[in-house]
């Protein structure tokens, strides 16, 4: 509609409400789902759809939720930078984010901690009524992780448990375990563990369970950590891996996959043959995106359904429904090449 500035205005109940003849309340009733016992005719509830559709009716998406007191949109705070939609673990977590939306009829709005927003501006977003609840994919010392705990709006923590959040994960646990069990019977004595670069609750649950394993196997670990989230063997590492013989060091176990794959390139490039001079094994069990020179040895972690199960768990929690305070999703080993 055109005001008479030449502006365009939005088109109100009421504008439609003149159109058809009827009160702005009937308009209401039809267009906007209010509740009341007023019965429309399907003559008039006809046309006042025909004059909504000419008129460029759009309901007030804010003022519906007010009413309902939802959104019908779920949020994902992500606290860990930015979702890299070609990195394959972020996608698969948006992937089962998205499957789970769709089958609870929800949608999804993304929240980041990028630094130039203070945790109260992101504290704000996520309780200022956009959203109904969110997932929550950080670490338990991110700065908003208590600000959310101690908070209204429902929430669910996905692949880092967070205490008091009920929280959904894959078993690290049971994988590492596996590792470690893959790699005494394979003769191995005296490893060396790649341990994540930053805090996150999930490569902490893997390493803590291999090494108290590889202990009970009598087996040896040295432990090595990038400063790279992707796998870069920096100086420290590579002195390890150049003194392996003297050490007695026969296979590496990584935190991830990204950096399973760094360390066979860099083996690649120094001409250490894996696995006959350094067996390798990652975790997470994402497809890469270029196909590696040789199929790793993994734990697979399905983090699609890790996400998935996150959002049921977030409508169990919107309706009413009691959560378990941790969800523990089984993983898989994957016996490769590379072992």
């Amino acid at each position: 509609m055109i005001a008479r500035n030449g502006t365009t205005k939005s088109v109100t109940l009421k504008d439609v409400a003149e159109r058809v003849n009827v009160s702005p309340f009937t308009v209401s009733v039809v267009l906007n789902g209010s509740k009341s016992n007023t019965r429309v005719s399907p003559a008039t509830r006809e046309r006042i759809l025909e004059a909504a559709r000419e008129m460029g009716y759009t309901p007030n998406v804010l003022a519906r939720a007010l009413r309902k007191s939802s959104t019908n949109i779920l949020g994902l705070y992500f606290g860990y930078g930015h979702l890299e939609p070609h990195d394959p673990f972020h996608a698969e977590v948006l992937t089962g984010l998205q499957r789970g939306c769709e089958a609870c009829n929800k949608d999804l709005m993304i929240h980041y901690s990028f630094h130039r927003y203070s945790v109260d501006e992101v504290f704000g977003e996520l309780t200022g009524g956009k959203i109904d609840g969110v997932v929550l994919i950080a670490a338990p010392g991110d700065p908003l992780v208590s600000r959310v705990r101690g908070s209204n709006l429902p929430v669910i923590a996905m692949t880092d448990a967070i205490q008091g959040i009920p929280s959904i994960v894959a078993d690290d646990a049971a994988g590492s375990t596996a590792i470690a069990n893959h790699l005494h019977e394979k003769g191995h004595r005296t490893v060396l563990y790649r341990a994540c670069p930053g805090e996150s609750d999930s490569a902490s649950r893997r390493q803590r369970a291999f090494e108290a394993r590889a202990s009970e196997l009598g087996m040896t670990t040295f432990v090595g950590r990038t400063s790279d989230w992707r796998g870069r063997v920096e100086e420290a590492e590579a002195d390890l891996i150049a003194r392996r013989r003297e050490l007695g060091i026969t296979a590496a176990v990584c935190w991830g996959d990204p950096s399973a794959h760094a360390l066979l390139a860099y083996c690649k490039g120094n001409r250490i043959a894996v696995p006959d001079e350094l067996a390798i094994v990652g975790f997470n069990g994402i497809e890469s995106p270029v196909e590696p020179a040789k199929v790793l040895t993994t734990v697979r972690a399905y983090w699609s359904n890790v996400a998935q199960g996150a959002v049921h768990l977030l409508v169990n929690r919107l309706e009413g429904r009691e959560v378990p305070s941790l969800t523990v999703l089984p993983v898989e080993f994957s016996l490769g090449e590379t072992s």
